[in-house]
């Protein structure tokens, strides 16, 4: 476990405001604040405009546009009522739009997504020592279960997991990590128990996702090569 559990896009998206895919046409500002120009190509909440103004806070848990120039990103942004200015949500949701498979099933699927229920997640390969991303894993067999349920799916080419409408209730996630690789850590998204297990067995390091109605969760999985011996 890494952390405490991480947003969902469910959640993501009903904070926000507004929720866009768009191209930064340019980033200018100083080390308290940025204003960013943004080309929407598509729209997912919010009015629909061919342009949108971000003014950005800096801090280290906000975005740095200047590393993103010229890229294309899916933001979720929130809009202060007094000055009417955008800002984009934290880092950790949202994007550069080939990492964000995940969210973008889930958004490309509004309204009816809104509606279901979902346990998903990701495989990704990084290095270390710089952390670095490498790829996403495909052809890795996840398990979903709970004392009443199994479920088996496989990642798809985007390394992406994802059962809909999924019943209710707590599961546990196994993924089969492939035997050259090993897993650094996982990140939780949503509603996670962390204590039911435990009592049954201290040592135990899984976590149960707890899946609600018109709800969403699910586990991230980051992994690493083995170390040549």
């Amino acid at each position: 476990m890494y952390g405490p559990p991480y947003r969902t896009v469910c959640e993501t998206y009903a904070e926000a405001d507004s929720v866009i895919v768009g191209n930064v046409e340019s980033v200018k500002g100083d080390s308290s604040n940025q204003t960013v120009v943004i080309n929407v190509e598509k729209t997912f909440k919010g009015q629909k405009q061919e342009r949108i103004i971000v003014s950005q806070p800096q801090s280290s848990c906000d975005w740095d546009f200047s590393e993103v120039e010229g890229e294309t990103l899916l933001l979720y942004l929130v809009r202060n009522r007094k000055t009417q200015k955008y800002s984009a949500i934290a880092q950790g949701m949202g994007g550069r739009v080939e990492r964000q498979s995940e969210n973008l099933y889930w958004l490309n699927n509004l309204p009816m997504s809104r509606s279901r229920t979902r346990l998903s997640g990701e495989i990704r390969l990084y290095r270390d020592e710089p952390f670095q991303f490498i790829d996403s894993l495909g052809g890795v067999k996840v398990r979903v279960f709970n004392s009443k349920k199994t479920f088996e799916v496989s990642t798809d080419k985007n390394g992406v997991y994802e059962i809909w409408d999924i019943p209710v209730g707590k599961y546990q996630v196994e993924a089969a990590i492939p035997p050259n690789l090993k897993l650094r850590f996982d990140l939780e998204r949503g509603l996670i128990d962390f204590d039911s297990l435990k009592k049954k067995d201290p040592n135990s390091e899984a976590v149960l996702v707890e899946i609600q109605s018109k709800g969403c969760g699910g586990i991230d999985f980051i992994v690493n090569e083995k170390p040549d011996k």
